[in-house]
């Protein structure tokens, strides 16, 4: 999935939920939208620098049930307070759908290989031609964009961000404005 289809999906359950269930009213959606895309912002880097010679994957350790799960013990344990931002990086892995990808699911259980995307794994070498082959090949994965689309105009539209005013509210304290606001 692409970063701003995390984003998009994780604002967008976020202001439902606080409408609807009065949950984490002083969220920072500046912050949830990093979270939301955590595991990306730590593998694709550790894949340039380093990883991607070795496993030839820039899916890589923040993708595995091994770190979620120490993000879930660590947030319950020790961090009680960013259990929203902990929700939002483990969403990341649900939307992504990695349980499909047992390699790097269940890593090191099932040894300690990643997936490989492609014969060559040229997943981080030509990040666009990796995604261009992926969206081919998997036309379903153009259904999950374009929701992640629709969501992010639903959470404009929700919270009226098509105002320059809001949206700079928004941009510069993280909270986007109820609604009847």
């Amino acid at each position: 999935m692409l970063p701003q289809s995390h984003v998009a999906y994780t604002w967008l359950a976020l202001s439902l939920a606080q409408d609807k269930l009065d949950v984490a009213p002083d969220a920072d959606y500046r912050l949830v939208a990093l979270a939301a895309m955590g595991p990306d912002l730590i593998d694709k880097p550790l894949a340039w620098a380093h990883f991607y010679k070795r496993y030839r994957s820039a899916v890589l350790f923040a993708h595995t049930l091994l770190a979620h799960l120490a993000v879930a013990v660590l947030t319950v344990t020790r961090f009680p307070r960013l259990g929203l931002y902990a929700v939002a990086f483990i969403g990341h892995i649900v939307l992504d759908r990695i349980w499909f990808y047992p390699a790097t699911f269940y890593w090191p259980l099932r040894g300690w290989r990643f997936h490989v995307w492609g014969k060559r794994g040229s997943e981080q070498e030509e990040i666009g031609k990796a995604y261009w082959i992926a969206f081919t090949r998997r036309p379903e994965l153009w259904t999950w964009e374009l929701g992640g689309l629709l969501a992010l105009a639903w959470f404009v539209w929700r919270h009226r961000l098509y105002r320059p005013r809001r949206m700079l509210d928004f941009l510069l304290t993280g909270k986007p404005r109820r609604q009847g606001e």
